[in-house]
């Protein structure tokens, strides 16, 4: 057995990564570890990165100078895509690094420790550290070609969790007290798929019969589900979602572009027409949904005609909008594309973008003024089913939930 007693853990990015960083929590608490608040104290440093954006290597980056800064004796050990994409980048600062990427993540355990679990792939959560909402991730990978986008390069092998796998986890998490389970994946919508050498086999139902099978359960809980492309919002989904208030009224579609032309130098495989259609479909079946959305702006040869058509359809079809500046991804076609814009102009367009996706969220919230939802409290306010953050204070504990008014 290990010598080593406390482990901090440090995770940037997606809910997929947050989800992992548990499963190995669960894992070394297994092994005897104790996680700790305290990284200058700590035995074992764990930092799971992410890389979809250079931002987000500068922070990882950062991050892992300060924990070897604040603690000379830990053992610091990075992964995550940003440990997948470059690792030799991170190496280079400091010899005390170990690395495990991706594909290597569910071995740190045995690894740092020499100890083999019984069932190293296996081990269900029950707890969701720190979080009122527990995630699952139920799918990995994505063999998408988005021109943007480095994810299938660290993430390439699609894979879907069995349907009972999930379903004993939820359970063990809602026996816990969880009212709300996010499902995530890093294409959720493809749940079901699975890919090996370029060759997709469909072995786990899809996404639709999921949601059936954990409908199921008994207690008093919901489903949110994470983010889903347009074209995998099939009408089983709505017509399940119509028939079933468990599930949330809130879906987050990353429209990237709602210019055409635009759409077609990222690569993406929808029009903005189609991608209208769809919208008026789901509000079709729920009249009360929020919407989201990620917008990439600044894209190679995005003029000011093309942002304002973006900026029309956010404002007409959303309710929220995550905003992210072009980033370089090395290893991406983007990177070879004409007429990159300048930073200056990104801020800008990303400054507009910000102020919309403010006055979205309040017209939406205004629009539901008065009425009572389902709000699961959290420490720092709550949200409704369709999304809508309900600001401190609320009459309802954290971890509780129950009908709400909005203000």
């Amino acid at each position: 057995m290990t010598t080593l007693e406390t482990v901090y853990f440090h995770t940037f990015g997606c809910k997929v990564n947050q989800y992992e960083t548990e499963a190995l929590r669960e894992k070394l608490f297994q092994l005897g570890y104790k996680t700790t608040q305290e990284l200058a104290h700590s035995d074992l440093c764990i930092i799971n990165s992410c890389s979809v954006t250079s931002e987000a290597d500068r922070k990882c980056r950062q991050f892992v100078r300060k924990a070897l800064r604040q603690n000379k004796k830990a053992r610091i050990v990075v992964t995550g895509c940003y440990a997948t994409r470059n690792p030799n980048e991170i190496k280079k600062i400091s010899s005390r690094i170990e690395l495990f990427s991706n594909q290597e993540k569910e071995m740190i355990p045995e690894a740092l420790t020499g100890c083999s679990l019984l069932a190293p792939h296996s081990a269900l959560l029950t707890l969701f550290n720190g979080h009122t909402r527990a995630f699952v991730k139920v799918q990995d990978g994505c063999d998408a070609t988005c021109t943007y986008c480095i994810i299938p390069k660290v993430r390439p092998k699609m894979e879907s969790r069995s349907i009972d796998e999930i379903k004993n986890e939820v359970q063990a998490l809602l026996n816990q007290g969880y009212k709300e389970i996010v499902l995530t994946g890093i294409r959720l919508g493809s749940y079901g798929l699975n890919s090996s050498g370029g060759r997709v086999s469909k072995i786990h139902g899809n996404l639709a019969a999921l949601l059936k099978e954990l409908l199921s359960l008994n207690g008093n809980y919901r489903i949110r589900l994470s983010s889903l492309e347009i074209t995998e919002v099939t009408k089983e989904l709505l017509e399940l979602a119509q028939s079933d208030k468990k599930i949330c009224r809130h879906f987050h579609l990353p429209l990237q572009s709602g210019d055409d032309f635009i759409l077609k130098r990222m690569g993406r495989w929808y029009d903005s027409k189609f991608f209208s259609e769809k919208i008026l479909e789901i509000k079709k079946f729920l009249p009360d949904v929020g919407l989201t959305t990620d917008v990439i702006v600044g894209f190679p040869e995005e003029k000011e005609e093309n942002f304002q058509n973006t900026y029309s359809f956010i404002e007409k079809h959303f309710n929220g909008l995550h905003v992210f500046p072009f980033s370089d991804r090395p290893g991406t076609s983007a990177l070879k594309l004409k007429e990159h814009n300048a930073p200056d102009t990104l801020q800008k367009r990303v400054q507009i973008l910000l102020e919309l996706d403010k006055n979205l969220r309040k017209e939406f919230q205004n629009r539901f003024a008065g009425q009572s939802r389902m709000v699961l409290a959290e420490s720092d306010g709550g949200f409704t089913d369709n999304g809508i953050r309900i600001p401190p204070p609320l009459k309802l504990k954290e971890g509780e939930m129950a009908l709400h008014p909005i203000p």
